[in-house]
């Protein structure tokens, strides 16, 4: 089953996206400049087609996807200034 809903986070909207999958589900929070995806998502993919892209690992709903730390960044991403490490709550305003 898909679950799509529009979401507001710190003022600003976002379309979240939830998949079940096999044994963790597929999530993508998508702003109007950049996403945030699941580990099963790649960044080789969202660099060749010049995505703002960061990429999280060992998420299972929103909640748990805004409290993680970024596992990987994108080349535009990078160029916004988004850095491995950094909370996901602290960089949405970059990709709003």
């Amino acid at each position: 089953m898909i679950q799509a809903e529009s979401v507001e986070i710190g003022g600003k909207s976002f379309e979240f996206m939830r998949m079940a999958m096999g044994t963790a589900p597929l999530l993508v929070l998508k702003g109007s400049r950049g996403f945030v995806m699941c580990g099963y998502l790649n960044l080789e993919a969202a660099n060749k087609l010049g995505e703002v892209a960061v990429r999280v690992t060992g998420v299972s709903d929103l909640r748990s996807m805004t409290e993680s730390r970024v596992a990987g960044v994108s080349e535009k991403a990078s160029a916004l200034g988004i850095k491995e490490g950094q909370k996901v709550s602290e960089i949405l305003g970059l990709l709003a």
